[in-house]
């Protein structure tokens, strides 16, 4: 939450737009670094960082699993390689060892990568402020490097996996005699350039697609955040103000719980069950009507900002979740395209 800042608004958007530079000519960090070699480094890290997570939640529990009942963690993780598996059955039909798992260390990743959208705005970039970082960008799916050298790895992975399928022969026949395709000799190498050209626009247009697909959305999705945040630029810190914060933040908390309780009800007891399902809402229907209608003036834009936030927040976690499962389910048809025969 920007419940004070010094700046003004154009100021702090971009602020929370500018990367953590490394020049690698100068070997100088810098925010007005512009290049090809320049390193976004808070991308990086946090890319690498919530790569181990997915390495350090999934193999401890897949060395452990027991064809007994399974714990919570291992139950939710189950769920995911199902889930995961039929989507691979239903779009990939070819025999391959890789493509599942691939897919699910993508859909995952990306994932979690975008769950970073849903942290407080200022929370990371004033802690890193505070040891001395000057900028700090915490959702790598933003960055179109990341999002593009994603795509262009899926890229070339598919080209490769068709050469491994097809054979140069095969590859080659299907760009140059496809999707035109004549008897006469004459004719099919008149239709040649055309069909690689065409080909040349094909394959050029899948990672184009799958990674500024995934810019576009969570790029919008932060810079919304950021305007949120504006609202309440300049306003002063008083009591009242961090009050709404804290019990407002706490409620928007609780309704994440409510929507995670109704999606993974499996995780809650049948006690938890009721809780969430009976005193949640009631608080929420009772407390957010009633705060809102005896707030002094002082407190109107924290307020605003907060509700605001929250139904954002809670129609981003559709966002997340569907950018996620869209380049995990493309990856996985653009190497079905790459093995099939044509």
């Amino acid at each position: 939450m920007a419940v004070e800042s010094p700046h003004d608004s154009g100021s702090y958007i971009l602020h929370h737009l500018t990367f953590l530079k490394l020049d690698l000519h100068t070997m100088r960090i810098s925010p007005e670094a512009d290049g090809f070699w320049v390193l976004n480094l808070d991308s990086l890290f946090f890319s690498i960082v919530l790569g181990l997570l997915f390495i350090l939640l999934f193999q401890p529990i897949a060395r452990r699993a027991s064809s007994g009942v399974p714990g919570r963690l291992q139950n939710f993780i189950e769920m995911m390689v199902e889930f995961v598996d039929r989507q691979v059955k239903d779009a990939f039909h070819q025999k391959s060892r890789f493509v599942a798992p691939m897919a699910l260390m993508i859909g995952f990743w990306v994932m979690v990568m975008n769950i970073m959208d849903l942290l407080p705005i200022d929370a990371l970039p004033r802690t890193a402020g505070a040891l001395g970082i000057g900028h700090l960008r915490v959702v790598p799916s933003a960055d179109p490097n990341v999002a593009l050298g994603m795509s262009l790895t899926v890229f070339l992975i598919a080209l490769w996996y068709g050469f491994y399928c097809k054979g140069l022969k095969g590859v080659g026949a299907e760009s140059l005699f496809h999707p035109f395709a004549a008897n006469n000799i004459v004719v099919k190498i008149v239709l040649m350039p055309i069909n690689l050209l065409l080909k040349i626009v094909e394959e050029l247009a899948k990672p184009l697609s799958l990674g500024l697909r995934l810019f576009g959305n969570m790029y919008a999705g932060e810079v919304i955040f950021i305007l949120l945040a504006c609202l309440t630029l300049g306003s002063p810190t008083t009591t009242t103000g961090w009050l709404v914060v804290v019990v407002f933040g706490g409620l928007a908390a609780l309704a994440f719980c409510l929507l995670l309780r109704y999606a993974l009800p499996q995780f809650f007891s049948k006690r938890l069950n009721k809780f969430w399902g009976i005193w949640v809402p009631l608080i929420l229907l009772i407390s957010v009507p009633l705060f809102g209608k005896f707030l002094p003036s002082g407190a109107a834009s924290v307020f605003s900002q907060v509700i605001l936030a929250a139904v954002w927040t809670l129609f981003h976690i559709l966002i997340i979740s569907l950018q996620a499962y869209i380049f995990m389910v493309l990856t996985v048809v653009y190497m079905s395209m790459a093995a099939e025969h044509h």
